[in-house]
């Protein structure tokens, strides 16, 4: 069985607010072993709207929509459903006695535009919301079958929990089984690199291997189909162990697990403090630490000019980017806080300067403990967005790898 999923809402396309509602039914739609093929987004206009419902139909065997039912003359997906199958709107006598009970509550008298919720079109099933005045439904045609949820987040997910995902097992019969995934979280590994050591991994039917790549870092997804949970384990295991075979300490954690996270219980783990001094990095490795760990014993410093790095190391002039100064810096700022550890990078800053720039400048890092330090040259420096961003994960990397003891 094809399913597709439509959002609704101008305030989507327009970036207003982030569409959570697509990705929560995905997830769900993987946790009962169906198919998803395909992810649309439209706005407030009932003839665009029909015309992705009619295309959805002619594609796909379920459409799940959401969005749109409300009392506003903005709220088409109604009309736009009984544009698409052809099937009229008619009023429920049951929604009407519906939306008069939720209005008594109040004390107040439903008006026409509330009453605009009680047409669905002819012969569809009412989705009851007990926690909203917009019921859903579900209209099956010759075609396929269209799904109609309330677009706010919490009403949706009580729908689809509790009448929709019951519909669409029945539907799809025992067999269908179920979808588990495990995620890989690799860092310091290209995507190049990550395809050229396990690429013939990625031509399997089941499971499935994909990847997917963020600023530092890249997922290795493994993704099974089988009657049970455990079964879908059993086949993910033995890709997962040759990916980690292939990957090795790339690896840094799996599906929820974060950089910061996994790298703060390490230092949780040696039972150390830490002192971190940033300049072109402006705090986000420590940011990151500490949201990542809130109870984490760490000092942080931020120095945007090198006389500020010069001041809060108590020194006449500010280190020199090589790596007897950077180590220096770092031994000196563990021995100023009187920390078992202490991280100093510092870098370039120009505006010229940047990961995607020409001159794509320089930073070091260093981390020192008691009985020794170790530096890093980066060939990437500046204070750009992205660069933060890059210089963030490899700073953390760099530490969580300095506490497995890799150089």
């Amino acid at each position: 069985m094809r399913i597709e999923i439509v959002t609704t809402g101008t305030e989507l396309l327009l970036g207003e607010i982030v569409d959570t509602n697509a990705t929560h039914i995905a997830r769900k739609l993987r946790e009962i072993g169906a198919n998803l093929y395909y992810k649309t987004t439209v706005g407030d206009n009932r003839q665009r709207l029909a015309d992705v419902l009619r295309l959805g139909l002619s594609r796909s065997d379920v459409l799940l929509v959401t969005g749109g039912l409300g009392p506003t003359v903005d709220d088409i997906t109604r009309e736009a459903v009984a544009d698409a199958t052809g099937l009229p709107l008619e009023q429920r006598p049951e929604i009407v006695d519906h939306l008069q009970a939720i209005f008594a509550r109040w004390q107040r008298q439903p008006t026409a535009n509330n009453m605009r919720q009680s047409f669905l079109p002819r012969g569809a099933t009412m989705l009851p919301n007990p926690i909203g005045t917009a019921p859903g439904f579900i209209a099956e045609t010759n075609q396929g079958v269209i799904i109609c949820m309330p677009g706010v987040p919490r009403e949706m997910k009580k729908m689809l929990d509790e009448q929709v995902l019951p519909y669409l097992r029945q539907r799809m019969g025992h067999g269908s089984g179920i979808i588990v995934t495990r995620i890989l979280h690799t860092v310091g590994l290209g995507e190049s690199a990550i395809d050229d050591r396990i690429g013939h991994l990625m031509t399997g039917a089941n499971p499935t291997v994909g990847l997917a790549a963020h600023v530092g870092r890249a997922d290795v997804r493994i993704t099974a189909r089988a009657s049970t949970a455990a079964e879908a384990q059993a086949l993910i295991a033995p890709v997962e162990a040759e990916i980690r075979q292939r990957l090795g300490k790339g690896i840094y954690g799996v599906d929820e697990e974060t950089l910061a996270g996994v790298t703060a219980a390490l230092l949780k783990r040696r039972g150390a403090d830490l002192a971190i001094l940033e300049s072109n990095t402006q705090g986000l490795i420590a940011r990151a630490l500490q949201e990542a760990a809130p109870n984490l014993s760490l000092k942080a410093m931020v120095a945007s000019h090198p006389d500020e790095v010069a001041r809060l190391l108590q020194q006449v002039t500010a280190p020199e980017l090589t790596a007897a100064s950077v180590k220096a810096a770092a031994q000196r700022l563990r021995i100023l806080t009187n920390t078992a550890l202490a991280l100093v990078v510092l870098g370039t800053s120009s505006q010229e300067q940047g990961f995607w720039s020409s001159d794509q400048g320089l930073t070091w890092l260093a981390l020192a403990d008691e009985n020794d330090v170790a530096a890093r040259q980066v060939a990437v420096g500046g204070n750009d967005e992205f660069t933060q961003q890059w210089l963030t994960v490899y700073g953390i990397n760099f530490l969580r790898l300095r506490l497995l003891k890799e150089r």
